[in-house]
């Protein structure tokens, strides 16, 4: 039998003092919720969607960077991944961010969307989008946003490339490519 949710009532939470710089990018809200009658409070991170890209080569390579993840202060391996801008689909999303974090480029015609899934429905809005872009070349030209600390970038065979991997979410993505 299917439950009814609702948001009775979204209150945004605003960020003080020197925090304030961050309001753009961490939107929180605080939910009243009502589940089949029973009401209740969340706080939720309103996100946009993001790309988890799969890029190979031609060769059957998977595309990886070794990339600063601060909230665990490690260097870990992982995809090139990022937000879906406004008005653009995961397509181009996944495309552009390979591209910028790699310097490997791939063509529409050789993508495709392997799927979508929710982060962390509980708490947030973010949607993840797996995208498979085969047939990457490697033009050698990165082109970082701020604040991404991208140190290096290599090719790995897939099932080497899984044994690498330390974040959850690219290893669901190679999982994904993998069927």
């Amino acid at each position: 039998m299917d439950k009814n949710v609702s948001v009775l009532k979204r209150t945004p939470i605003a960020f003080a003092g020197n925090q304030a710089q961050f309001q753009p990018f961490f939107k929180l809200e605080h939910w009243r919720i009502d589940v089949d009658g029973r009401e209740d409070d969340h706080i939720i991170w309103r996100r946009g969607d993001f790309v988890l890209p799969v890029a190979m080569t031609e060769q059957g390579y998977v595309v990886l960077v070794r990339e600063a993840k601060k909230a665990v202060e490690q260097v870990l391996y992982g995809l090139p991944a990022g937000a879906v801008k406004k008005g653009e689909s995961p397509i181009d999303a996944a495309i552009r961010e390979v591209r910028q974090e790699t310097g490997f480029i791939a063509l529409p015609e050789h993508a495709k969307l392997v799927g979508m899934f929710y982060n962390s429905p509980d708490k947030s809005t973010e949607r993840q989008f797996i995208v498979l872009l085969e047939k990457a070349v490697n033009s050698g030209v990165q082109d970082l946003d701020q604040g991404e600390d991208v140190f290096g970038v290599l090719t790995l065979p897939l099932p080497e490339a899984l044994t690498k991997m330390e974040i959850g979410l690219h290893r669901l993505a190679l999982h994904e490519v993998r069927r």
